[in-house]
């Protein structure tokens, strides 16, 4: 409600703000700003009923279950579902994985499955994908996994709307074969292997990224090792290993990697 008064001086009238109005004021931007966070929410979370991907029906569908490190005899195998541009999933990939894969992985105790979950709300996850894809024609998956999600501020969607170029030179310091990996990158190779993956997460119900897949259970959200070593020791418990991860007595602490020194 506004109320009325003279102005001094002149014969019109000033509107003066009651207690009632100011608080209709608040109460509507408080509104909108649960509203905001709301919308965030629903995204980070991508329900696929409502955002759509940049699927390519037109070809035809292949089989792949992504990208694996460790040994086939190990007694558990974890699946990560990640998404290159997604800021979770690279604090998981250079501040606990680096131990996972040291300690777990190197040791024999699981295997370390990677598959795509591109969310279409991050506009260059799915060509950092296909280049992914690109570096494991060559056999150096985990060298350009592990490039990206370290320089993933150079090459996100808020850097550039064409990181194409900054993948090609990642690849030439991976010591790439140059003329192959581009070609690679600019026929979208392998667009079918990366849907087919997006398609995998689909079937296994994953709504966020990163998701782990560990004795069974799907576990979102990145986690410390030593959260992490605890769900996989309880996962190896339940299968009846005899294996048991190893003591955190005297381990190193993490650090953060460097960035990758490839330039914007």
């Amino acid at each position: 409600m506004v109320k009325q008064t003279p102005s001094k001086g002149r014969g019109r009238t000033a509107p003066v703000r009651t207690k009632n109005s100011t608080r209709i004021f608040y109460l509507a931007l408080a509104v909108i700003a649960v509203a905001g966070i709301g919308a965030l929410s629903w995204m980070s979370r991508r329900p696929a009923d409502r955002l759509v991907s940049p699927i390519d029906s037109t070809l035809p569908k292949v089989q792949s279950n992504g990208y694996v490190v460790g040994s086939a005899n190990a007694p558990i195998e974890v699946i990560e579902y990640g998404d290159f541009e997604c800021p979770s999933c690279a604090r998981f990939a250079t501040l606990t994985e680096p131990d996972v894969r040291s300690r777990l992985v190197d040791k024999g105790i699981i295997r370390f499955r990677w598959i795509d979950f591109p969310l279409s709300m991050h506009r260059n996850t799915w060509p950092a994908s296909r280049a992914a894809a690109c570096a494991d024609e060559q056999g150096k998956f985990w060298e350009m996994h592990d490039a990206l999600f370290q320089a993933q501020d150079q090459w996100n969607g808020e850097s550039t709307n064409n990181p194409n170029p900054m993948f090609k030179q990642m690849a030439g310091q991976l010591g790439l074969n140059q003329q192959q990996f581009d070609q690679c990158v600019d026929t979208k190779k392998y667009q079918a292997k990366i849907q087919a993956h997006e398609q995998l997460a689909e079937q296994q119900h994953i709504g966020a990224t990163p998701s782990f897949i560990i004795g069974g259970k799907i576990i979102e959200g990145p986690r410390p090792y030593d959260e992490f070593k605890s769900i996989v020791d309880q996962a190896l418990a339940k299968s009846g290993s005899p294996i048991a991860t190893p003591s955190d007595t005297g381990a190193a602490k993490t650090t953060r990697p460097a960035k990758a020194s490839t330039p914007r």
